[in-house]
């Protein structure tokens, strides 16, 4: 990218540049400087749902709070992270994240940075099993765009919006893969593994699960196999082996490709050529 297409502003009294269509929170990234957020994932298509990241776009002595996740800076325009309108406007998010969902730790964090000890308001809407949930749009997102099943969404509006299978029901597109569970800021989702299922206990759905053709432990579920499997263009020999057991077998592999070639002792050979051998299910 030559310098010429390149975006010059000041970001916190500083002169930066920004790439075309590069935004505000990617570039302050970049240079080291520290925006608050729970919605935002590099991954993942910003979606501006928590606010927190508001910072404020000066022109003249005109300004304005703009979402920095979303927002493509203007050649020579002034944004501050750290004003008092900005320090407020957070300051009010977390205050409201706080009073949904005062016991996850992640907000309560955040909001002792900002001197919110305790919300001013008071909690509607939200049952007990979604108290944690912030409503990010995380798990919907990284399931519609990486995973590519769109098995969960937004149900209701209002205060009674939650995030939900179709009509609450066991979602067929769901795979399993706990993607949505590992990428919520709030531990709001969670997955446990129960008699040859994977159990996804807040969005009512079972996957069955497969077992690793080597030591015979379940390991992922059948459609999450299939999946990485397809995309990947793995055999099915890989893709039915755990994690665990794969960097076995594909040394035993190396070993007898090396014995095949004369190889004098080819268990050092290969163990210098990928390292210390992982302990096999009989060894721990």
């Amino acid at each position: 990218m030559s310098q010429d297409a390149q975006i010059n502003f000041t970001l916190d009294g500083r002169e930066v540049r920004a790439e075309p269509g590069e935004t505000v929170l990617s570039v302050a990234r970049r240079y080291g400087i520290e925006i608050p957020t729970l919605c935002h994932h590099e991954a993942l298509t910003p979606y501006a749902a928590c606010r927190l990241c508001v910072v404020e776009a000066f022109w003249g002595k005109r300004s304005k709070l703009v979402t920095s996740c979303v927002y493509t800076p203007w050649a020579d325009e002034r944004i501050e992270t750290n004003t008092d309108r900005v320090r407020r406007a957070r300051k009010m998010i977390l205050e409201m994240l706080l009073a949904r969902c005062p016991e996850v730790d992640v907000i309560r964090d955040l909001a002792s940075g900002y001197g919110v000890e305790q919300a001013r308001f008071r909690s509607h809407g939200v049952e007990v099993s979604q108290e944690r949930c912030i409503l990010c749009g995380l798990c919907v997102r990284v399931c519609a765009e990486a995973v590519g099943q769109n098995a969960i969404g937004y149900a209701n509006r209002g205060t009674e919006r939650v995030i939900s299978t179709p009509f609450g029901k066991n979602a067929d597109e769901c795979i399993g893969c706990g993607a949505c569970v590992f990428v919520c800021p709030t531990d709001a989702l969670h997955y446990e593994d129960i008699g040859g299922k994977r159990i996804m206990k807040e969005l009512n759905t079972a996957v069955p699960m497969v077992v690793c053709r080597v030591c015979g432990d379940y390991f992922a579920t059948i459609d999450q196999v299939a999946k990485i499997g397809e995309r990947l263009n793995l055999p099915d020999e890989l893709a039915q082996t755990c994690p665990r057991c794969r960097g076995t077998e594909f040394r035993k592999t190396l070993e007898r490709h090396l014995f095949s070639k004369g190889v004098s002792n080819p268990m050092v050979a290969a163990g210098s050529a990928i390292g210390p051998r992982a302990a096999s299910k009989d060894e721990e």
